[in-house]
């Protein structure tokens, strides 16, 4: 395996972790899969694990209809964090919560919220390298037949890969923080205030 390769899989397990520990987390206030078979109902939570993407479905009829994502991509020689959230809920306002996620971004990218010696005179953006008001790092998926997705695309700075594949809980924190946690967030805030 090439070093791209090795670190890909890694983060791979990284993202995959976070999506499954979400999903412990909150099995108790759903029905899984393996409740629907029981109970005869439709599932309300579903985990999707595909190789490099990792998905949670929550779906509860004429309420919610949402999947959140993490998927781990290489361009080129470098590689890629993309969450993503795919609204099926009507009455969203795709265009405000676009607005919003980019906002935060442009705010929060200056942060520098590490603890560890390597790590904390670093902002987000010297780790994840991520422009959103141009358009390129936060944009719409459009589908036809289909619900539209926002993606966001975290790069990873080359020069600080090595030291945040020593360093894994700092690694899991930045992906879970940083690249799902603000998507989530502002997404149920928008979700509350849709029409």
């Amino acid at each position: 395996m090439t070093p791209i390769e090795e670190s890909r899989k890694l983060l791979e397990d990284v993202s995959r972790t976070i999506l499954l520990s979400w999903y412990e987390r909150v099995k108790p206030h759903y029905v899984t899969v393996e409740d629907s078979q029981q109970l005869g109902v439709e599932p309300e939570l579903k985990y999707f694990d595909e190789e490099g993407s990792y998905r949670l479905k929550f779906a509860r009829s004429d309420e919610l209809d949402v999947t959140y994502g993490l998927t781990v991509l290489e361009q080129g020689d470098q590689i890629i964090v993309a969450s993503s959230v795919n609204n099926k809920s009507s009455g969203f306002d795709l265009e405000s919560f676009m607005k919003k996620l980019k906002a935060y971004y442009w705010r929060s990218r200056n942060e520098k919220p590490w603890t560890h010696a390597y790590f904390d005179r670093f902002t987000y953006e010297d780790l994840m390298p991520f422009e959103p008001l141009l358009g390129e790092t936060v944009y719409l998926d459009a589908r036809k037949n289909k619900a539209d997705i926002v993606r966001l695309q975290f790069g990873l700075n080359p020069r600080h890969v090595d030291q945040l594949l020593q360093e894994r809980s700092t690694l899991r924190d930045l992906i879970e923080n940083y690249c799902l946690y603000p998507l989530r967030r502002i997404y149920a805030e928008s979700y509350r205030q849709k029409s």
